[in-house]
């Protein structure tokens, strides 16, 4: 690992943090989170692991958790086809797995999941706050909409923060120390 320039491994380090935050600000804007954005957080993780010298055991670990992941997502997106739960999402899930030692995934799994939590209530509170702030302005005493609405959830900012955490944990971040 000593021929490659610290500020390299700093810049090659920096990608899925990068990509992951992109992702997450993407699905804030537009609800959605491309294909394109799902390729490159899957396909920059085999160069950077090669040319930062990741062992080839502890690789194919981390494509034997994406391999599970994404079998996992793909039958969950599969059976609730009509869930908020949406194709991209399950993507970028199994995309961001790839880069997370294969130990660590609980710990992605469980972030994730609380990132998730804490977004939807965050989320329903502003649109709650929204909906009053119309009621009181526009002298609407209804509140069948607060009480019907659903909340829409920008999943890649929960999936990006669960996988952020778990890729500190992980192997890549021995480099750092080294």
């Amino acid at each position: 690992m000593s021929g490659i320039p610290h500020l390299l491994q700093l810049v090659l380090l920096s990608i899925f943090p990068a990509l992951a935050l992109y992702a997450a600000l993407f699905d804030f804007r537009h609800y959605r989170i491309p294909n394109w954005l799902n390729l490159t957080i899957f396909g920059s993780f085999f160069p950077v692991a090669l040319i930062l010298g990741m062992p080839w055991e502890n690789m194919l670990w981390h494509v034997i958790g994406f391999v599970t992941v994404f079998g996992i997502m793909f039958a969950v997106y599969m059976l609730l086809p009509s869930s908020k739960f949406g194709g991209g999402d399950a993507k970028m899930i199994s995309a961001t797995a790839l880069w997370i030692d294969w130990q660590n995934l609980p710990d992605f799994i469980i972030m994730t999941a609380i990132a998730g939590g804490l977004l939807a209530i965050v989320m329903w509170l502003w649109r709650v706050l929204q909906i009053e702030y119309g009621v009181w302005m526009n002298g609407d005493t209804t509140l069948r909409r607060v009480m019907s609405y659903q909340v829409k959830l920008p999943y890649g900012a929960a999936i990006a923060a669960g996988g952020i955490y778990a890729y500190t944990l992980s192997w890549w971040q021995t480099l750092l120390s080294a």
